[in-house]
């Protein structure tokens, strides 16, 4: 390269820079403002996003005000969350406990039910031998052991069931 070549390149170099120079600040900038206006959204939709109840009444709301009333508002659910989690432990443990006396009480109505049905089966032998007891009192003649035994054979011989009325 020649001296007149060399100024020339020189001198374009020294055009393309400023305007390169303009372009890369011009795009800086741009993303920049970007920046600061997602965060500026984002502090926005947080500031939604909190209860009007934590609201500073009478106060500028700066970022870190809305961060600290975030974080207050978190804590506060968490704590909701873990007091909302031991209720339901307790009450999955109430209905634990009561299908378990519900089981108590089915099974207590089954074995109520045998024991009415062998309650029901010991009062119908009682009354027949009641029956039994009150026809040999009146046709076995007891007061020696020879009437016993020529009483008793036909008392067994002429027993007549249809005649005893249950009660």
């Amino acid at each position: 390269m020649n001296r007149g070549e060399s100024e020339n390149s020189s001198s374009t170099e020294s055009k393309k820079s400023p305007d390169t120079t303009d372009k890369k600040k011009a795009t800086h900038l741009r993303c920049e403002r970007q920046r600061r206006e997602a965060i500026n959204n984002g502090y926005q939709e947080l500031k939604e996003l909190l209860p009007p109840s934590l609201s500073s009444i009478g106060c500028k709301t700066t970022n870190a005000l809305i961060l600290f009333r975030a974080a207050d508002y978190l804590n506060q659910l968490k704590t909701d969350v873990d007091a909302t989690q031991a209720n339901l432990s307790q009450l999955l443990a109430q209905v634990q406990t009561l299908e378990l006396i519900a089981t108590q009480y089915e099974n207590m109505s089954a074995e109520t039910s045998v024991m009415n049905k062998s309650s029901l089966q010991c009062r119908m032998i009682q009354t027949f031998l009641d029956l039994c007891y009150t026809s040999f009192c009146r046709q076995v003649d007891v007061s020696s052991l020879q009437s016993v035994t020529q009483t008793l054979l036909p008392w067994v011989e002429h027993l007549d069931y249809d005649d005893w009325e249950m009660s």
